[in-house]
């Protein structure tokens, strides 16, 4: 049984009565209010999970319900339901007012109403409880502070305390011997008795080893006398994360002294880290994409519709060079089919295809596609491409995505004014130092720069600089080259132009190295 209560805004009684029935059938608490203002003092007087408000009514409307809101429960999500939907009223709910999801009535689909509701109760039940969560976790922490330091002060009380910490702490002399233990630190060795870990080398009781640990961090933190701490697969439990904090106690005589060492299991906070990570990331491109979808398929079908019947023989008679163009103009729209279905599956990526691909004729095929363009902003294009490259292995459909990406970034980064761009390819060591050969796409433009204030996020979802632009052409570009097993990243200089790079593994790994020759291309709009 739910016991959640909803409050729906709607000055169309009909509509009041529809969404009432539609909710209580789903065992949905609803209170209703016509008006904006009479459903603020529902709002505050009433503990409510959900609001789902009309946009456009008189007096208070759906957006300013929607801010009101937002000011007095921040995590309260808010469903804006209207009969005039435009994608520029989506982007403005969702992402700049905060909307969880903008649906058009009338309501083709019920279930998407009801799935909406569901997701926005339960996303806000998760913001509570994330919340709760993290105060216990500053709690924790900050009592776990204190009981370390009585550690370091204390030798006295070193047992009991030791014993009422949950995780293992240990405590070993400069020569590596185990002196004192927790409960949870036998535990965690898996020995049945003390006597069988006490004045025991630290490596043989935790790791089982002969010798010393590779890359001990404890000889350091003796001699420095500073505190180490590090990630680790765990000892016991590979698949386990294990943050381990080492806590040097000093002493004043020589080659003396002790350690204590804690091993923290932190598995499921980095889990919950990289789940907040990715959600706040893909949140607005999730609740966007049904709506993407909507505004960009439908024209595109119609467009394929009658791209079928000018190019129908039976009808018209067509020269070579126009069947030509309908060709190329169906390929093309196949290719914003698969861009729209990338941009959809962003929040879960797809298992992506692999072929050998020739990144240099790849390149050529694309740029052929912006020469109308470049000619019309009066931008030069150089393409300077290492003949001697080897193949790479990805996807072809994403890379051309990515490519067409950096070349159109480039294009709007020197707007009117004109400029040049270099489309360069390469061949090199790996930038990450792993002695791996690594094949290089560099796209670089004459325009203004980046300033290095907002270089940290150009690849964030949603972030643009450009008045018309939505911020997701570089995002979904990282996520395609990531999902390939390379790296994108930029190089800017405000007032010195951009470069975009590209760096992919290559398929050979012996192939010539040869310099670079540049490679003449094709005139603007040949």
């Amino acid at each position: 049984m739910k016991n959640e209560q909803i409050l729906i805004i709607d000055d169309d009684i009909e509509i009041l009565d529809m969404l009432e029935l539609i909710l209580a059938r789903e065992d949905y608490t609803v209170l209703r209010a016509q008006k904006g203002e009479d459903a603020m003092a529902v709002f505050q007087s009433n503990p409510i999970d959900l609001v789902i408000t009309d946009m456009s009514m008189p007096g208070m409307g759906g957006m300013e319900v929607l801010k009101a809101v937002k000011r007095i429960d921040a995590n309260m999500e808010v469903i804006v339901l209207t009969g005039n939907a435009t994608f520029e009223n989506a982007v403005q709910a969702l992402k700049e007012d905060g909307a969880f999801n903008y649906l058009t009535k009338p309501l083709e689909n019920i279930e998407d109403l009801l799935f909406s509701a569901k997701r926005a109760i339960e996303k806000r039940k998760l913001r509570v409880e994330n919340k709760t969560l993290i105060e216990e976790l500053k709690n924790e922490v900050e009592i776990r502070k204190r009981v370390e330091n009585q550690l370091l002060q204390s030798k006295t009380n070193l047992q009991s305390v030791f014993d009422g910490i949950s995780e293992p702490l240990i405590m070993v002399d400069r020569n590596l011997t185990v002196k004192v233990l927790n409960e949870a630190a036998k535990a965690y060795t898996g020995l049945p008795c003390y006597q069988d870990i006490i004045d025991k080398p630290c490596y043989a009781v935790l790791a089982d080893k002969s010798n010393v640990c590779n890359n001990c961090r404890l000889p350091m933190a003796f001699l420095t006398r500073n505190p180490a701490t590090f990630e680790r697969k765990g000892l016991k439990d590979p698949a386990r994360i294990e943050e381990v904090v080492i806590y040097p106690i000093y002493s004043k005589i020589e080659n003396e002294g002790s350690a204590i060492i804690r091993i923290s299991d932190i598995t499921e906070e980095r889990k919950i880290e990289e789940q907040l990570m990715r959600a706040d990331r893909l949140a607005s491109l999730g609740q966007l994409s049904g709506g993407i979808a909507h505004e960009i398929r439908n024209p595109l079908a119609s467009i394929n519709l009658f791209a079928d019947i000018l190019s129908d023989q039976d009808k018209y008679q067509r020269s070579a060079q126009e069947n030509e163009l309908f060709v190329e103009i169906k390929d093309n729209i196949h290719r914003i089919e698969k861009i729209i279905k990338r941009v959809l599956d962003f929040a879960k990526p797809p298992v992506a295809t692999s072929d050998d691909i020739d990144l240099n004729e790849l390149t050529r095929e694309s740029v052929k596609f912006w020469s109308s363009k470049l000619r019309k902003a009066d931008i030069g294009l150089e393409l300077d491409l290492n003949d001697d490259i080897p193949a790479v292995q990805g996807d072809v459909i994403g890379l051309q995505q990515v490519i067409n990406n950096m070349v159109l970034n480039a294009i709007e980064a020197m707007g009117e004014c004109g400029g040049d761009i270099r489309v360069r390819t390469s061949l090199a060591e790996s930038a990450t130092g792993d002695n791996q050969d690594t094949v290089y796409l560099q796209v670089s433009d004459t325009g203004p720069g980046i300033p290095k204030d907002q270089q940290e996020d150009i690849f964030n979802p949603f972030f643009t600089t450009k008045p018309t632009g939505t911020g997701l052409g570089l995002s979904i570009s990282h996520q395609i080259i990531k999902r390939q097993g390379g790296t994108f990243a930029l190089e800017s200089d405000p007032g010195a132009g951009t470069t975009f790079i590209v760096e992919l593994p290559a398929i050979c790994c012996n192939p010539p190295k040869q310099d670079s020759m540049p490679v003449e291309s094709p005139a603007p709009g040949a």
